[in-house]
């Protein structure tokens, strides 16, 4: 075998590696552990814990669950869309019945790990699976119905989520509504230029989103109201001091969230017509930003 047919295999090899990686959202795992981080912190008032790690995995295999579910809904779709030619039911690589096997062995193993912590977070659990199929199938497939996208997306990412986590060690009647209300807003103004870069794919295949109904350039510009609704009410938290914000937060951690308000701005700008490379790159920076600022809310909270 010579060194060129050696290294085509290995690179062949690492790209079936990495379409495998897609295809199960491996990339979007971080969506789901942020605000389950947060909610865990904030409830258990501990960094780490052999808990967190054991939900960071029941969240892997939920977000993977979903994101298999996903391909399957949009198979003849996804075979139009050249973005999604990593997809290994577009390339033919898994059949239906493989990725329809996959799908039930996650979502299975998701709820039967679930059933180590207490009802509560069994219900969380459900919920999610309950919303995504809603978000994907027939009848109900909310993906496809402006303002039931943005709300499943909300419910999920940035309610459910953190409240599973809570209720490991909390009551939920006891969670802190308010606090969560603004990660809903952070969650859906991450979202909501994913869903205006696709404006026009999705016009041309007459696929309705809250995006093609009231256009990228006022996607773009709700994205950045939702950012600066978080801000708002984290800043109103802080200084009437509601659980589990309070006054010194605000003055150390508050600067951060104006600057987020700036961040966003620029690096996710309100145009009529964004770019897949600009969402990408002003996402990522974004939520590191942002990632960065609950980082140091979180340390000086246990402090």
């Amino acid at each position: 075998m010579t060194n060129q047919t050696f290294n085509r295999l290995i690179n062949n090899e690492i790209f079936t590696r990495l379409t495998w990686l897609r295809f199960i959202g491996f990339e979007f795992w971080m969506v789901g552990f942020t605000p389950f981080f947060i909610g865990y912190v904030v409830s258990s008032k501990e960094l780490y814990s052999f808990d967190l790690f054991y939900g960071f995995l029941i969240i892997a295999i939920l977000t993977s669950s979903t994101f298999v579910l996903n391909h399957i809904c949009d198979i003849e779709l996804d075979k139009k869309n050249p973005r999604k030619e990593f997809s290994l039911l577009v390339r033919g690589s898994v059949s239906l019945k493989t990725s329809w096997i996959l799908f039930w062995i996650l979502q299975l193993s998701c709820i039967i790990l679930s059933l180590r912590f207490n009802l509560e977070f069994l219900y969380c659990i459900l919920g999610l699976t309950a919303i995504s199929f809603a978000y994907n199938m027939e009848p109900f497939r909310f993906k496809s119905r402006p303002g039931l996208d943005l709300v499943s997306n909300g419910l999920s990412l940035g309610l459910l989520i953190p409240l599973a986590a809570w209720s490991i060690d909390q009551p939920l009647l006891e969670f802190p509504k308010l606090f969560f209300l603004s990660t809903i807003c952070y969650l859906l103004a991450l979202y909501c230029p994913t869903m205006a870069i696709d404006v026009e794919f999705d016009k041309s295949f007459g696929i309705q989103t809250f995006a093609t109904k009231f256009g990228a350039e006022f996607t773009m510009k709700l994205s950045w109201f939702f950012t600066i609704c978080g801000v708002s009410i984290l800043l109103i938290s802080g200084y009437f001091e509601i659980y589990p914000w309070n006054f010194n937060l605000l003055i150390w951690t508050g600067w951060l969230l104006i600057i987020e308000i700036f961040v966003h701005y620029f690096y996710l700008p309100i145009t009529p017509n964004p770019t897949y490379n600009v969402v990408a790159k002003g996402s990522i920076i974004l939520a590191t930003f942002e990632a960065a600022a609950t980082f140091i809310f979180l340390i000086i909270f246990l402090s």
